[in-house]
């Protein structure tokens, strides 16, 4: 495994995760990513949580509009991943 670090993030009103694009919906009470309880409405960084869907750990941050960014982490994705994942996005 690599341990080279690829950057990717998202933003938006959904926890969007930036490895697999896994959305969790915000909630007060009932939002878990990775069996942790998060604390959707906090502003701020919320810490490191481990996508449901891939397994992969990402980093979560809030704003007072409530968008929700996530990012990757480093050591977390292949420069295989990284590549399969561009290759999907088109210009």
């Amino acid at each position: 495994m690599s341990e080279e670090w690829y950057s990717n993030w998202e933003c938006d009103d959904e926890i969007i995760c930036p490895y697999c694009g896994k959305k969790y919906e915000p909630t007060y009470e009932e939002t878990y990513i990775g069996g942790e309880d998060v604390d959707c409405y906090k502003e701020g960084e919320q810490g490191e949580f481990t996508c449901d869907d891939c397994g992969k750990k990402f980093k979560l941050s809030a704003e007072m509009k409530w968008e929700y960014t996530t990012e990757t982490i480093d050591g977390e994705m292949t420069e295989e991943e990284w590549e399969a994942m561009n290759d999907d996005v088109r210009f």
